[in-house]
């Protein structure tokens, strides 16, 4: 419960008699009960317009701007600031004032939700564990994040996403981490930062912002990560291929792409497909072991944990096999994906349907004829493609003679072509990023 928060912040009050409240939704439908509604203003929207009916659906107040609340009806609950955005962020600062608990904060190019998942499935039979909602890891649902912990858990496991220089400087600003993890650096999002250099620049932010008294988790196998300039933070070094503090080395992969790693000649089967599945374990068994756990119970764990929608879930339908990467991709995320399908064993044909990597900037043109480099390296028969960009991993595809590689106007094409082709044995891939939505190629396969 958030208690006295409203009450010592920049906040100004009417009609407000509650003296806690459980979290802040910024949903008018779906209000949970003893949540605070707060109306956000954006471009194509603005939050303002359904206080009424959030209050209605059983928000126990608003938060406004100050232009709202001088038309609001006099006797609706109201706390009013000058920005709701800001109004947010204070709320959220504050409570993390009063945490007790430590915070671990997780963020890379690539890997920072499943790495969290993965993370929270290993703690969680030892302690109280809150975790960001969702994939809320942004100026809001950071926020949001933090405002529905109840304070009295044993650990907080957050991500921090950014898509420009100072973004988790800002979400630091929120709350302070005790412990940081960078999982990977990578061209991500590069609209936003225009080389490298910055992404590299902004992903340091966390291990700047973490606690002196902290632990940097330091991936020796990215060297823009391990060339973090020495600082007073102590360090863990993990790896699965460089020396390190402690190590997981590849055992072997089997059949579905799944890795087999080991630890002093200990085997740990993964559930999920790929390389980035394996050193995201690598990274979790590090924290947990630094943590105080105990090595058969991390193992455990780790090979109980399973890929969601997305994720790199594997289906299975007709006898063909579908694997789900649909949640994001940008070039590390894609490449990992292509290996990791280049080591799974098939009866049949590998099959690629891949669409636009979004927000690559000036790099758009170049990085998707980068994956086509990926595809012709690798045994996958078919690529079929759709958006703008991926026209041009297609052109480059042919060039470098892919079996067949083609572009399609929409998903209900790439569907029919996919249709008519996918035989039992074969293995289809789908991946693109979150604004391409994939997985409706999926769902109108499943929906003949």
């Amino acid at each position: 419960m958030k208690t006295d928060i409203l009450h010592r912040g920049p906040f100004t009050l009417r009609n407000i008699d509650i003296s806690s409240f459980n979290g802040v939704s910024i949903d008018s439908r779906h209000i949970p009960g003893g949540h605070i509604f707060c109306a956000l203003k954006g471009e194509h929207s603005d939050g303002h317009l359904y206080v009424f009916a959030a209050l209605k659906n059983g928000a126990t107040a608003a938060l406004v701007n100050r232009e709202y609340a001088l038309t609001a009806s006099p006797d609706e609950p109201l706390i009013i600031v000058e920005d709701t955005y800001k109004g947010l962020r204070d709320m959220a600062a504050l409570y993390a004032k009063t945490f007790t608990m430590p915070v671990i904060a997780i963020t890379g190019s690539a890997g920072k939700t499943s790495t969290r998942r993965l993370l929270s499935h290993v703690l969680r039979p030892h302690m109280r564990v809150a975790e960001t909602l969702k994939n809320y890891n942004n100026h809001i649902g950071l926020p949001l994040s933090i405002l529905q912990m109840t304070g009295d858990e044993d650990i907080a496991i957050l991500e921090m996403g950014t898509a420009s220089i100072g973004e988790i400087r800002d979400l630091c600003g929120i709350i302070q981490p005790h412990y940081g993890l960078i999982t990977t650096i990578a061209n991500a999002h590069m609209g936003g930062f225009g080389s490298i250099e910055n992404v590299q620049k902004a992903k340091y932010e966390l291990f700047d912002a973490v606690n002196r008294s902290g632990i940097l988790f330091i991936n020796q196998d990215d060297p823009r990560i391990a060339a973090y300039p020495q600082d007073m933070h102590k360090r863990v070094l993990y790896a699965l291929e460089n020396t390190a503090d402690i190590t997981l080395k590849i055992q072997s992969v089997d059949a579905e792409g799944c890795y087999i790693l080991s630890t002093d000649g200990t085997p740990i089967h993964l559930q999920s497909i790929g390389k980035g599945a394996a050193m995201n374990a690598t990274a979790v068994y590090a924290i947990a072991q630094t943590l105080g756990l105990e090595k058969d119970s991390i193992i455990s764990q780790i090979e109980t944990f399973q890929a969601t929608a997305g994720r790199g879930k594997i289906e299975h339908w007709h006898d063909i096999t579908f694997i789900d990467d649909t949640y994001n991709a940008n070039p590390l995320s894609v490449k990992n994906a292509i290996d990791a399908l280049k080591v799974m064993e098939s009866s049949g044909r590998k099959i690629m349907v891949f669409a636009d990597m979004l927000e690559m900037g000036i790099e758009a043109q170049s990085s998707h004829e980068d994956i086509a480099y990926a595809v012709a390296d690798s045994d996958i028969s078919h690529l079929l493609c759709y958006g703008k960009d991926s026209i041009y991993t297609v052109n480059k595809a042919r060039e470098l003679a892919v079996p067949s590689a083609q572009h399609f106007q929409n998903k209900n094409e790439v569907a029919k072509s996919l249709l008519s082709i996918i035989k039992p044995g074969d293995i289809v891939l789908f991946k693109g990023s979150r604004g391409m939505a994939v997985e409706d190629i999926i769902s109108l396969i499943k929906d003949v």
